[in-house]
């Protein structure tokens, strides 16, 4: 029953995308968060999570939303790396700079959609 146990919990914590995703936040004052879990949208208001506290970020100061893809280092070169290495060039990366509030609130309810909290 234990074995049972554990196998279910390693394979739900081992599927991808759901507790996997780790998000960077970039704030307008030029502060950059790292590690994150989105929790939600409050109205105007991104809610994440590091590790066991839990923030909320008007959207108003959050200039860049990144979803950072886990970097794998390969032996020999490929094309658009530089010397096997990535760069951060397969991370999802949302600016929202030039965005108003509304234009803000639509473009993270379809990072939401698209990466549903767990």
């Amino acid at each position: 029953m234990r074995a049972g146990l554990v196998l279910w919990l390693g394979l739900v914590a081992a599927r991808p995308g759901v507790a996997q995703d780790r998000w960077q936040l970039t704030l307008n004052s030029g502060t950059t968060l790292w590690d994150l879990r989105l929790v939600g949208l409050a109205g105007d208001t991104l809610v994440v999570r590091h590790a066991d506290s839990t923030y909320a970020f008007p959207l108003a100061q959050v200039d860049e939303i990144r979803l950072v893809q886990k970097s794998t280092r390969h032996i020999t070169p490929e094309a658009g790396r530089y010397g096997g290495v990535l760069g951060g060039v397969d991370d999802e990366v949302h600016r929202l700079t030039l965005y108003s509030v509304p234009e803000r609130r639509a473009i993270v309810q379809q990072v939401l959609q698209a990466h549903p909290p767990p």
